[in-house]
C-alpha cells in the first residue's frame, strides 16, 4: 500500500468493487420492461438479461480466487474491470448498431462479459482488505466493504429508473464509468505486497484448500451456510416486498422505492457500525454473529403473525439490522481464518455462496408469494437451522464469559 495514500481512501477505493458488482444487476432491473418493449422480446428473453450476468459471475468467483492467490489480487481486479467495461460498451451499442434479435444477442454477449468481470470484483475486495490491513483496520475495511455493498443495493435501482426516463442504454454507460473509476483508483492507489512465487498446480492447490477448510471447519462451513441463507432471505424479501406492496396495498413508484430503501439503509448503517466495533478478537466476532442471527430468528418468528404493512416494514427492517450485525462479523471471521496465499480462494468460495443466495432468493420467495405465513415460517426454519449449525460447531460460546481471543 502506498504510504502517500490515506487508509480511508484505500478502503473507499476497495469498497467500489462490491458496489460495481451489486450495480451490475440491481441497476438494470427497472429498465427490463423498456428493453423488452424496444427489442420486442418475450418475458423469458428479457429475464435472460439478468440471468446471463448472474450465472457467469457466480461460476467465475472461485476461479478468480484461485488465480488471484497465484498472480495477485490487483492484476485480477484490473482485468476483471476491463471485462466489465468491454461488456458495457457491447451492451450500450447493441440497439444502436443492430435491431431485434441481433441487437438482443449482442446485448447478451455484453452482459455475459460483464458477469465474467463482476466475478472478480466483490470477492477480491474482501481478499484485498484481508491482505492490506490487520486488526481493527481490517474490521473497519471489511465493514466498509459491506457498506458499499449495501449502498449499491439501495441506490442502483433508483439510478437505473432515473436514467431510463431519458435513454435506457445510458445505464450501460454509467456502468462503464463506475468500472473505469474503480480501475483508475485500484491502478494508482493499491500496491500489493510482493508474493512468493508458487507453482501453478491445480491438484496441489485443491489439496491445500481442502486441508484449510477441514482445519477451519468450525469457523468456515457454518458461516458459509448462514451467510448464504442470510443473503437468500434478504433478496427474497426485497422481491416479496416489491410485489406485495403493489398487489396488496397499491403502492407504486417513488413511494415503493422509499419503503424498499428502509431495510437497506438499516443494513448499511449497522454494517458500518459493526465493522468499526469489531477487532481481531474472536469473542466479539462470535458475539456479533450470535446477535445478528438472534435478531433474524425473532424477526421471522414475529413475521409469521404480523405481516401487515406496518409489521412488514418494521420487522423486515429489523431483519436488515440483524444482517448488519452478522455479515461484517462473518467477513472478519472468514478472512482472518486463513493465510494470504489461501485467502483468495476461500473468500471467493464464501462470496460465491453469498451470490448464489442473492440469485435464488427471488426464485424461492416467488413460489410462496401468495402464502406469506408459510413463507415466513420457512424463513424462520432456515434461520433456526443456520443458528443451530453455527453454535454447535463452537467449543466455547462467549456469553457471560471469555473464550480464546484469537481468530
Amino acid at each position: 500500500m502506498k504510504k502517500s495514500t490515506s487508509t480511508t481512501l484505500i478502503i473507499c477505493i476497495i469498497g467500489l468493487l462490491p458496489f460495481v458488482m451489486v450495480v451490475g444487476n440491481s441497476m438494470f432491473i427497472p429498465i427490463i420492461p423498456d428493453i423488452q418493449h424496444e427489442l420486442r422480446l418475450t418475458t423469458v428473453e428479457s429475464g435472460l438479461i439478468l440471468t446471463v450476468f448472474s450465472i457467469p459471475a457466480a461460476l467465475m468467483i472461485p476461479i478468480i480466487g484461485f488465480i488471484s492467490d497465484r498472480v495477485g489480487r490487483k492484476k485480477v481486479v484490473l482485468v476483471s474491470l476491463l471485462f466489465i467495461m468491454l461488456g458495457s460498451i457491447m451492451s450500450a451499442v447493441a440497439p444502436l448498431l443492430l435491431d431485434g434479435q441481433a441487437a438482443f444477442s449482442l446485448l447478451l454477449f455484453g452482459r455475459f462479459f460483464q458477469g465474467v468481470g463482476a466475478g472478480g470484483t466483490a470477492p477480491m475486495a474482501m481478499a484485498m482488505a484481508g491482505d492490506l490491513f490487520e486488526g481493527k483496520e481490517r474490521s473497519k475495511a471489511l465493514g466498509t466493504v459491506e457498506v458499499f455493498n449495501s449502498l449499491g443495493k439501495v441506490i442502483s435501482p433508483i439510478i437505473g429508473a432515473s436514467i431510463a426516463v431519458f435513454l435506457w442504454v445510458g445505464t450501460f454507460w454509467i456502468y462503464f464509468f463506475l468500472a473505469f473509476l474503480a480501475y483508475f483508483g485500484i491502478k494508482i492507489s493499491i500496491n500489493e505486497r510482493v508474493r512468493e512465487k508458487k507453482a501453478f498446480s491445480v491438484k496441489d492447490y485443491r489439496r491445500s484448500v481442502i486441508t484449510i477448510i477441514l482445519r477451519e471447519f468450525k469457523w468456515l462451513i457454518p458461516i458459509f451456510i448462514a451467510s448464504g441463507v442470510g443473503m437468500l432471505l434478504l433478496f427474497g424479501l426485497m422481491f416479496f416486498m416489491s410485489y406485495y406492496f403493489e398487489e396488496s396495498y397499491g403502492i407504486y413508484g417513488i413511494q415503493k422505492g422509499i419503503y424498499l430503501a428502509f431495510p437497506l439503509i438499516a443494513l448499511t448503517i449497522f454494517s458500518y457500525w459493526t465493522g468499526n466495533k469489531l477487532g481481531g478478537n474472536s469473542n466479539k466476532v462470535k458475539q456479533f454473529l450470535l446477535l445478528g442471527l438472534s435478531i433474524l430468528f425473532i424477526s421471522f418468528a414475529l413475521l409469521i403473525f404480523f405481516h401487515g404493512l406496518l409489521g412488514l416494514l418494521v420487522l423486515i427492517t429489523l431483519v436488515s439490522v440483524g444482517l448488519g450485525f452478522f455479515l461484517p462479523a462473518a467477513n472478519t471471521a472468514v478472512t482472518s481464518s486463513v493465510g494470504i496465499h489461501e485467502r483468495g480462494l476461500v473468500v471467493s468460495l464464501y462470496s460465491m455462496i453469498r451470490f448464489l443466495g442473492v440469485a435464488f432468493g427471488p426464485i424461492t420467495f416467488s413460489v410462496f408469494m401468495n402464502e406469506p405465513m408459510e413463507l415466513f415460517f420457512l424463513s424462520f426454519f432456515f434461520v433456526g437451522v443456520s443458528f443451530v449449525i453455527l453454535i454447535s460447531s463452537w467449543t466455547c460460546i462467549p456469553i457471560l464469559k471469555e473464550c480464546n481471543p484469537t481468530i
